[in-house]
């Protein structure tokens, strides 16, 4: 009998079902995508008023400041372009403006770029790299190496290109790529290897809030998963300033009258705002702090408006609409505007028209209007920025900051019944249907708009005190030593306020937060007093600890595990109650020997009564000192210190090896255990039978060649790296004297110079400090008698970070309860970098200045196109003949000193006119890596041409970029010289180019700008 046909296709409709079931969950999905809110997890901003941080911004804000000023004497001569009447060719009709202070001033040391390359940068990078770095620092992303993060910015003038490189004989491959817009956005993506879309935007006043925009949509469409978003602007030439008044654009009074009767016109400013933005979803899930979030937004054009500049009404409704659709928000929902508002007679009653049209109000549900161009002017590239920042600000304190300059509403503006206020005074922000809502507008002078919808962030709860560790640990450093007494100095007067965060959360947020730098210094303490105290002794300090390393590579730490004898009642029991990964340690040893042991390990180790003599029985002294030595172990590798070589002192041994992968924890329990059964006083030789059952356990168990360097006490020697060490080592290990000196000999033979001792006690590292003195030598133990567990332990974490050991400090605080909290930024020691102008006009062109002179630095008068000086470097390395007629044991110090000179007269000189003759040159240490202090591919061919030339050394090109240091090029040149014949050299006057020369430069050509790829090609003919 057939089946009817409704049971014959149910399976395939269960299919279908499924599958659009499937198929719908993929589209919510996809349009969940479309329209995320995006979270912005953290600002940085530089304002006129002293701007340097959010906290200054706010305050510039809720105080009502008007930070416009007249136009700096560093800028340009004001009476000489000034003219009050509009039209007059090239006068302009104001001497106001918003600026920056010492906008010639940026560390470029900071970001390792030489002070050659940081001559020939636009201001506009350079304020692009600091403050996008102190916003990722507020954030808490110290290191985004290798993410996909994107970089958005707004930027528009080229005044500094203009100014100072406007004759070519100035022009260097840094000038092509210091004043491009492109790489004001590449070059932040460059410095910090971050892989996702790097973007400069320019959409005249629109662009920082069209950055901002495009990194949403990049954000939600997966282009990257964090994005730098922002704007900024330098004004060093009056040219547009002229420009401007010429159609009377320009407030002869210097002042934005945003929507007052008494508007004439809008005021130029600079500054640079930027903002870090995730998907609200991956930034609750990563526990960031939300500031705020946006919900959407719309970008339009103006089309063909009355004129090319002029704003469109109808395009303004639409962009409102548009973003209020793609936001999901209510228009009756927002309660704040944050304007374009330049204070213009034609665009000011255009944007009202269109707001009033889109949000209208009834009589007492008024909502807020303002604009912050009333505060500083109008920042153009970074207007928009600027605009959002201040209203992150407003939301986070619920407050909407007074408009300045507004008496009455412009009559131009044709509204009946105004649906807003304008407020004159520090106003509460009072929600709407329980939300506080922002719309932020900035429209650009080529037409193109944007309005994005703003809303409070979700908030976090307050942070709660996790004082289960009594000691914290605050870890801080500088590329510079100037720098790191700046932010010492900071962190004491964070530390100092009355509403501090948890101390725990402030070290947790300082040593995770930030990069770790070579000047480095660290303290440890209970309270926000103590490390107060802590720090003010080091700024006593001459000069705080440098990471020392004789290749630039982080120091390697050995740790020494110590022998019998060393136990102790109750040893590490503060460790145990507040340290989750040593508790978890100690209890898996505990669960491990529950059945060899007559009396349990934590019995042993903490019994009720101290007077128990457990520790006295080897039989339980050696399994406990273990357990606690793993536990140790255990604890440094969890805060990241992992050491490159083991040795073992007696029981101790066991220890080591296991540290060294030779076996599991399981068999050194088993081993350790049975050693200890030998009953053997400390001045008896075993015989054969007592150690039969120690040989039968070591047969027993599974051992591998170590897997890191091994010394063992028995002979002092370095284990053999291919071979296990088997049963008879340690039947002869338990009744041979430890060649403890030996040991430390070979182990400082392998260059070994920083020394933990793991266990209880502390006369391994105090020995060594004994018999071999010496600066270089780190020494220290994890545990001492009679001092507390923690104090001991964190004293010694500290000096190995002061010293240059890379801490896990996640890991140091994982277990415990953790909440970021604001903490100072890493400081900026700025000097001057800047090509100083010629005396003539800034106007001048390249055509009007042939022919003509100028005086140098030095007072001597050149033709134009002549350099001043021969470079610095061009002397600054002795001769092969030279260097070999040295006594040998010379030759590396004079040849040190003579690239380390060479070095920093290549990073310190310019080329063309402007630069002076006597810059001085840069300080280049022994040991820094090159290419941190700012020596690239160009500067490194001509080192290389210099060493060629001068030495008849070639090296290869790799040599001078991949980890490079004065030290190793020394090396490898003195290296070349003993290898080579010198006759030959004369003979031939050529040599073979090694053969990773064409490699090398192939791979820099494929990602060096044209000028430096030209250059390595002709350097590699």
């Amino acid at each position: 009998m057939s089946q009817p046909a409704a049971t014959k296709s149910s399976p395939v409709l269960k299919r279908a079902l499924t599958a659009i079931d499937r198929l719908q969950r993929e589209l919510e999905a996809a349009r969940r995508g479309r329209t995320e809110p995006i979270a912005v997890v953290s600002v940085g901003c530089r304002f006129p008023g002293g701007v340097h941080d959010a906290d200054s911004y706010w305050r510039l804000l809720a105080e009502g400041v008007d930070a416009i000023r007249e136009v700096p004497a560093d800028r340009w001569d004001t009476d000489a372009y000034y003219h009050p009447q509009v039209g007059r060719p090239g006068k302009m009709t104001t001497k106001w403006g918003g600026f920056l202070d010492r906008i010639d001033e940026f560390d470029a040391a900071f970001f390792g770029i030489s002070p050659r390359e940081a001559e020939a940068m636009d201001p506009n990078q350079r304020l692009v790299l600091e403050v996008a770095w102190e916003a990722l620092e507020n954030a808490g992303y110290a290191d985004l190496a290798g993410s996909r993060t994107g970089v958005f910015v707004g930027v528009i003038n080229s005044d500094y290109g203009l100014q100072r490189f406007s004759r070519p004989d100035d022009l260097t491959p840094y000038a092509v790529t210091g004043t491009a817009h492109s790489i004001v956005s590449g070059r932040l993506a460059y410095l910090l290897d971050l892989r996702g879309p790097a973007v400069s935007i320019d959409t005249a006043c629109s662009s920082s809030l069209l950055a901002v925009h495009l990194a949403c949509q990049s954000l939600r469409t997966g282009d990257c998963d964090m994005a730098l978003a922002g704007g900024v602007n330098v004004i060093l030439s009056p040219l547009a300033t002229i420009g401007f008044s010429q159609f009377g654009m320009m407030s002869p009074d210097g002042r934005c009258r945003t929507f007052d009767a008494g508007a004439n016109g809008f005021v130029r400013g600079e500054g640079c705002g930027i903002v870090v933005l995730k998907r609200l979803s991956d930034a609750v899930a990563a526990g960031d702090e939300v500031l705020a979030v946006i919900r959407g937004g719309a970008v339009n054009q103006d089309g063909r408006s009355t004129g090319l500049t002029a704003p469109n009404v109808l395009s303004q409704r639409e962009l409102l609409r548009r973003a209020l659709e793609t936001s999901g928000v209510e228009a009756g929902q927002v309660s704040y505007v944050e304007a374009h508002g330049t204070g213009t007679t034609l665009g000011d009653p255009i944007e009202v028209e269109a707001l009033a049209d889109v949000y209208p109000a009834a009589p007492g549900a008024e909502w807020h209007l303002g604009s912050v161009k009333t505060n500083f002017g109008h920042l153009e590239a970074a207007a928009g920025i600027a605009g959002l920042i201040k209203v992150v600000l407003a939301l986070r304190h619920r407050s909407i900051p007074p408009h300045l300059h507004f008496e009455r509403l412009n009559p131009h503006i044709a509204v009946d019944r105004p649906p807003f206020a304008v407020p004159t005074e520090l106003t509460e922000w009072t929600p709407r249907d329980g939300r506080r809502i922002a719309g932020v507008s900035a429209f650009g002078l080529s037409g193109t708009n944007v309005h994005l919808l703003v809303e409070e962030g979700p908030g976090r709860a307050p942070a709660t005190a996790d004082e289960r560790r009594p000691l914290n640990v605050l870890a801080l450093s500088a590329r510079s030593e100037a720098g790191l007494r700046l932010l010492v100095e900071r962190h004491r007067d964070r530390l100092g306020r009355a509403a501090q965060a948890p101390v725990a959360d402030h070290c947790y947020s300082a040593n995770t937060g930030r990069s770790h730098f070579p000047h480095r210094l660290a303290v440890v303490g209970g309270s926000a007093a103590e490390l107060d105290a802590a720090l003010a002794g080091v700024l006593d300090r001459s000069a705080p600890n440098g990471a020392a390393s004789t290749d630039g590579r982080e120091p390697e730490v050995a740790f020494l595990y110590s022998g019998a004898g060393t136990e102790r009642p109750g040893m590490a029991h503060a460790l145990y109650e507040s340290a989750p990964v040593f508790r978890e340690a100690l209890d898996r040893c505990h669960e491990l020997l529950r059945g060899d042991l007559d009396v349990p390990l934590l019995d042993v180790l903490f019994p009720k009564d101290p007077g128990t003599p457990h520790l006295d029985r080897p039989t339980l002294a050696q399994p406990a000192l273990f357990a606690v030595q793993y536990a140790l172990t255990e604890l440094w590798h969890a805060w990241g210190v992992r050491p490159a070589a083991v040795f073992g002192h007696g029981p101790g041994e066991i220890a080591a090896a296991h540290t060294a992968g030779v076996m599991s924890l399981e068999d050194a329990l088993r081993l350790v255990t049975r050693r200890a059964r030998l009953h053997l006083p400390s001045d008896a030789t075993p015989v054969e039978t007592d150690l039969a059952s120690l040989r039968q356990t070591a047969d027993g168990i599974s051992q591998s060649p170590p897997r890191i360097p091994f010394v063992s006490g028995l002979d002092g020697a370095l284990w053999p790296w291919d071979e296990a060490p088997d049963a008879e080592h340690w039947c002869r290990q338990v009744h041979r004297p430890v060649r403890f000196a030996d040991a430390v000999s070979t182990l400082r033979s392998l260059g070994y110079t920083r020394f933990v001792e793991i266990g209880p006690d502390a006369a391994l590292v105090d020995r060594i400090r004994a018999e071999q003195p010496g600066d270089e030598l780190l020494t220290a133990p994890s545990l001492r008698p009679g001092e507390d567990d923690w104090r001991t332990v964190l004293s010694t974490l500290a000096e190995l970070y002061e010293h240059g050991t890379d801490v896990d400090w996640a890991g140091f605080d994982r277990g415990y309860a953790r909440t970021r909290v604001p903490v100072p930024t890493s400081p900026f020691v700025r000097t001057r970098h800047w090509y100083d102008a010629p005396a003539a006009t800034v106007a001048m062109t390249a055509g009007d200045e042939a022919g003509r002179e100028e005086t140098t630095a030095a007072g001597e008068r050149t033709a134009t196109g002549e350099s001043t000086t021969a470079s610095a470097a061009d002397s600054s390395l002795l001769t092969r003949e030279d260097l070999l007629a040295l006594k040998e044991d010379e030759r590396f110090d004079i040849l040190a000193d003579h690239l380390a000179r060479g070095v920093g007269a290549a990073l310190g000189s310019g080329s063309g006119p402007r630069r002076r003759s006597g810059a001085a040159t840069v300080e280049v240490g022994l040991d820094q890596p090159l290419l941190d202090l700012g020596l690239d591919s160009l500067m490194a061919t001509g080192l290389r041409v210099q060493i060629r030339d001068r030495l008849g050394v070639t090296l290869p090109l790799v040599a001078l970029l991949k980890g490079a240091s004065v030290r190793r090029v020394a090396e490898q040149v003195l290296e070349q010289l003993e290898d080579e014949q010198p006759e030959d050299d004369a003979e031939t006057g050529t040599e073979e180019a090694p053969g990773d020369d064409t490699e090398a430069l192939l791979a820099e050509l494929t990602r060096l700008p044209e000028a430096e790829a030209r250059a390595l090609l002709e350097e590699g003919r």
